[in-house]
C-alpha cells in the first residue's frame, strides 16, 4: 500500500467577491465521496442536491443518487484521493467540484500541499476560511447578489420577503470553523461503525444550526408550553445520560443494556412500567424492545443525528446533540418537530408488515395535516372520526393485507394512531386515552384535542 499522505486543498467558490473559500486538510485514504461531505460541512451547504467532481476528463458522482444515469460517470464512493494525488494531480494543480446543477455552484479546488502521514486513519480538518456559503436555492449568483442587496435595507419589502423565505437571519460573513470540525469528526466516526448496523450511521453532515430557529421561535408566548413538552424533556434526559455514562449497545441489536434502561427512564416525565405483573407473578424487563417510550426516543434521536452508536459500539452524543442541549426549550421543540416532519420516516413507527402506503410518505404527511388543521381548537375529536375524515378526503391511502371489513378498518385505525402518537409526544395536541386491557400501563387513543399551540406550529408545515 502506498504511503499515507495528508493533502491540503484550497476550495474556492467561483465568481463571487469577496471570496468564499475553505482550506481543508484531508487523508489520502478518503474517497471523493468523503471529500464531498467535508466540503458540505465546511461551507455550510445542506447536502440537498446532486454533485459532481471533475478531474481532467473524468467525472465522479455518488452513483445511487443518479440511478439509471449512473453508468455515465465514475463512482465517487470508490475513488480514493490517493488514486489521483499526486500521481495525476501534483501540488499546484486543480480540479472542480460542482454542487446543485440548478444554481450551479462551481468550486475550484487547488492542491496546496502534500505531506507524508504516519497514520492511515480517515480524517479531515478545516484549517481556515472566509464567509458563509449562499443559502440553498437562492437562484445562483444573481439571486445571491440580489439577496445581499435586500439585506442592506431592513425596512424594504425585499428584506421582509427574503426573511420570510429563508426562515432565519442570514449573515454572509458568518463562519464557525470549530463547529464545522466537530461535525467532520462526527462524520468520520460514524463511517467507521458497523456497515450492517440497523441504526443510522449517516449523520446529518451539514450545518443544521439553522434548524433551531424560525419565525415561530420568535414568539415568546409559547416558551412556557415548550418547556413542559414531555418528549423534549425525555430527549434531553437521554442525551444528558449518554453524556455522563459510557453506554455500549448490545452485541445483537445495539439496544441499551438493562441497567442503563432503568437509569434513563427513571428520569422520564412519565417513567414507563418496566416489569409486568400478571396476578401474583412479576415478569422483569428483558430488553429495550419492551420499553416502547424509550425505544422511540432512542430511534428518533439517532435518526435525526443527535446520537450515534450501534451494535457493540458506545452510544455518544454528537456535536448536533451538544448544540441541541445548549438551545432554549422553544428552539429544541422546533428542531424536534421539524425533524419529525422532514427527517423521520413515520412508517417506522408501525411495527407490522400488513399495510402499505399507496402514496409517497410526504404526500401522506401533508394530507394528514390538512385533515388535522380543519379541526377546531379545544374540542375532543374521536380517533375513529379522524380516520373516517381521512378516508373520505383521501380514499385508498392505505392497502391492508390479509384483513377485511372491520379488521381492515381497525388496522387503518391502529396505523393512524401509531403515526399520530408522536404528535402528542411533541405537544402538538392533547389526547384522551383509555386502558387497552392488554398490559399494565398500556393505553389506546380515544380522542384528540387540538390546542392553540399545536395549531400554530402545525400550520408551519402545511
Amino acid at each position: 500500500m502506498d504511503q499515507s499522505k495528508l493533502i491540503t486543498l484550497n476550495v474556492t467558490l467561483n465568481d463571487i467577491k469577496p471570496s468564499i473559500w475553505r482550506r481543508i486538510r484531508i487523508s489520502s485514504h478518503a474517497t471523493l465521496l468523503d471529500l464531498h461531505y467535508v466540503i458540505q460541512i465546511a461551507f455550510g451547504w445542506t447536502n440537498s442536491h446532486l454533485f459532481m467532481f471533475k478531474l481532467g476528463s473524468m467525472e465522479f458522482v455518488h452513483s445511487p443518487d443518479w440511478e439509471e444515469d449512473a453508468f455515465r460517470f465514475q463512482s465517487a464512493e470508490l475513488a480514493s484521493l490517493g488514486d489521483f494525488i499526486p500521481k495525476l494531480f501534483p501540488k499546484g494543480s486543480d480540479f472542480t467540484y460542482v454542487y446543485d446543477f440548478g444554481d450551479n455552484w462551481i468550486h475550484e479546488i487547488l492542491i496546496e500541499e502534500i505531506v507524508d502521514s504516519p497514520k492511515k486513519a480517515l480524517s479531515a480538518v478545516c484549517l481556515d476560511g472566509s464567509r458563509a456559503c449562499p443559502p440553498e436555492d437562492v437562484g445562483s449568483i444573481p439571486g445571491y447578489y440580489q439577496l445581499l442587496e435586500s439585506l442592506q435595507d431592513p425596512d424594504s419589502d425585499g428584506y421582509i420577503d427574503d426573511l420570510a423565505w429563508l426562515g432565519y437571519v442570514y449573515d454572509p460573513e458568518a463562519i464557525d470553523i470549530d463547529s464545522a470540525n466537530r461535525f467532520i469528526v462526527d462524520y468520520f466516526e460514524a463511517s467507521c461503525l458497523n456497515e450492517d448496523t440497523a441504526w443510522t450511521r449517516n449523520l446529518p453532515v451539514y450545518n443544521k444550526r439553522m434548524d433551531f430557529i424560525d419565525r415561530w421561535t420568535d414568539k415568546p408566548e409559547h416558551a412556557d408550553y415548550a418547556l413542559a413538552v414531555a418528549f423534549r424533556c425525555d430527549v434531553v434526559t437521554l442525551l444528558t445520560y449518554l453524556r455522563n455514562h459510557k453506554v455500549r449497545g448490545t452485541k445483537a441489536t445495539g439496544n441499551f443494556p438493562r441497567k442503563h434502561i432503568r437509569g434513563i427512564v427513571e428520569d422520564f416525565v412519565t417513567p414507563p412500567v418496566l416489569d409486568q405483573r400478571f396476578g401474583d407473578k412479576v415478569y422483569e424487563l428483558r430488553s429495550e424492545d419492551e420499553v416502547l417510550d424509550l425505544l422511540f426516543v432512542h430511534k428518533f434521536s439517532n435518526m435525526v443525528g443527535l446520537i450515534v452508536g450501534g451494535e457493540n459500539s458506545v452510544w455518544r452524543v454528537t456535536h448536533l446533540g451538544d448544540l441541541f442541549l445548549d438551545r432554549p426549550p422553544l428552539e429544541q421543540v422546533w428542531f424536534l418537530t421539524k425533524s419529525w416532519f422532514y427527517q423521520f420516516h413515520w412508517d417506522n413507527c408501525y411495527p407490522f408488515d400488513d399495510v402499505f402506503l399507496n402514496d409517497h410518505l410526504f404526500t401522506f404527511q401533508r394530507s394528514l395535516l390538512k385533515v388535522l388543521l380543519d379541526y377546531p381548537i379545544g374540542r375532543p375529536i374521536e380517533i375513529d372520526k379522524v380516520l373516517v375524515d381521512f378516508e373520505e378526503r383521501f380514499p385508498g391511502w392505505l392497502t391492508v393485507y390479509r384483513r377485511k371489513d372491520m379488521f381492515a378498518f381497525k388496522s387503518r385505525q391502529y396505523f393512524l394512531s401509531i403515526v399520530v402518537e408522536p404528535f402528542e409526544k411533541l405537544g402538538l395536541f392533547e389526547v384522551v386515552k383509555k386502558e387497552s386491557g392488554l398490559l399494565e400501563g398500556h393505553y389506546d387513543f380515544s380522542h384528540i384535542i387540538m390546542t392553540d399551540y399545536g395549531k400554530t406550529i402545525l400550520g408551519c408545515f402545511r
